[in-house]
């Protein structure tokens, strides 16, 4: 039997922000004085955990990182939304009987890579019937590697976007010890509770399940060559997870998946947002200042609008006539060049407005 970790001094509920993963693998503590579990013991943990978990904005956060890494790959990333239960890693260790696959730093339930991959090359193999062609084992080799060659793609691993929400299950197996011991029988007549038979009393046992969560799906070409193939890969993997579904007991309808595209566009336009934010960030104060100038320029060129004289505008155009003198090159003679743009399309106004404003254009392009 393998023992907890902990000592005696452990919490007795999970504290606030913790990771809940950690604590529902290493913290069961539904044990009595001889190491055995107690009555209801499992059912009370699992129900325990059946709670929202992971923090929002970590996993938002992630799910930008986690896309942004895909497509500087060159690869697509899309969410995919769960029509019912996903259960991931009901075959790892643990004292309830079935395990969860966590997510190491988010405390989410996740899909590996690993486990997409194995998927999509399951759907290929065994259900696409597009696919039954004199190339079809070449394209399995290419695309997902064999004993001599990596594969052409990358699988990243399916990460929620928000937090899960854990609910308790149960399944019933009828078959008495075959699980357990059925390799062992030596005569089956004499050991009737042993083999795989309708007499036997259904056995509830617990597990815990994530309800609809939604997952960040991810392919990547390894190299550029394989990019044309990309999308193929991605409709074989879309197939896949609508007909077959993904994780544990998929025969009974767990794990299917539709792709959603609301959030995957909201997640490609936080992307863009945030990448842009990023680009602006990194520019030095002038260059921004310079840049949100232009853009509100070129807006307003682009709809043929003439600023306001006394608006907001052009008081900070004329401003910069006067502080962008402290600028250094070649900042000050670009924004020579875009206020000189700016006063010919508003007007430069007349007489001795229209010399001074000249004059100042000119100081900020002499060094």
């Amino acid at each position: 039997m393998i023992l907890p970790l902990y000592s005696h001094d452990a919490p007795n509920s999970l504290p606030d922000g913790g990771h809940r993963g950690l604590w529902y693998n290493r913290f069961f503590n539904r044990y009595d004085a001889n190491w055995e579990v107690r009555d209801n013991g499992k059912k009370d943990w699992i129900e325990n955990n059946a709670k929202l978990t992971g923090n929002r904005n970590e996993l938002e956060q992630n799910s930008l990182r986690h896309l942004a890494l895909i497509t500087a790959l060159g690869g697509r990333g899309a969410v995919f939304s769960v029509d019912w239960n996903f259960a991931t890693g009901l075959g790892l260790s643990h004292p309830v009987e079935n395990g969860l696959a966590w997510h190491h730093t988010l405390g989410v339930p996740y899909l590996a890579g690993s486990g997409v991959k194995g998927l999509v090359k399951a759907w290929i193999e065994i259900w696409d019937e597009s696919r039954f062609d004199e190339m079809k084992q070449q394209r399995i080799d290419a695309w997902f590697g064999n004993n001599e060659q990596a594969g052409a793609f990358i699988f990243f691993d399916a990460l929620p976007i928000a937090p899960v929400n854990l609910t308790a299950d149960i399944m019933t197996p009828h078959l008495g010890k075959w699980y357990e011991e059925g390799g062992e029988i030596e005569d089956w007549r004499r050991e009737p509770d042993h083999i795989p038979a309708d007499w036997h009393a259904p056995i509830p046992v617990p597990f815990l399940v994530a309800k609809k969560p939604k997952l960040l799906f991810g392919i990547a070409p390894r190299h550029p060559e394989f990019a044309a193939e990309l999308n193929d890969v991605f409709a074989a993997l879309k197939s896949a997870l609508e007909w077959i579904g993904a994780g544990a007991k998929t025969a009974v309808g767990y794990g299917v998946m539709q792709h959603n595209s609301i959030e995957t566009e909201n997640l490609l336009q936080q992307l863009k947002k945030a990448t842009r934010d990023a680009e602006i960030n990194a520019l030095s104060p002038t260059q921004q200042v310079l840049l949100k100038l232009r853009q509100q320029f070129e807006n307003d060129y682009s709809r043929n609008i003439k600023p306001d004289a006394g608006g907001a505008f052009m008081a900070e155009v004329r401003r910069l006539l006067d502080d962008g003198t402290t600028w250094v090159m070649p900042e000050r003679a670009e924004l020579a060049d875009l206020i000189e743009k700016i006063y010919t399309h508003a007007g430069w106004g007349s007489g001795d407005k229209k010399r001074e404003r000249k004059e100042r254009i000119t100081q900020l392009r002499t060094p």
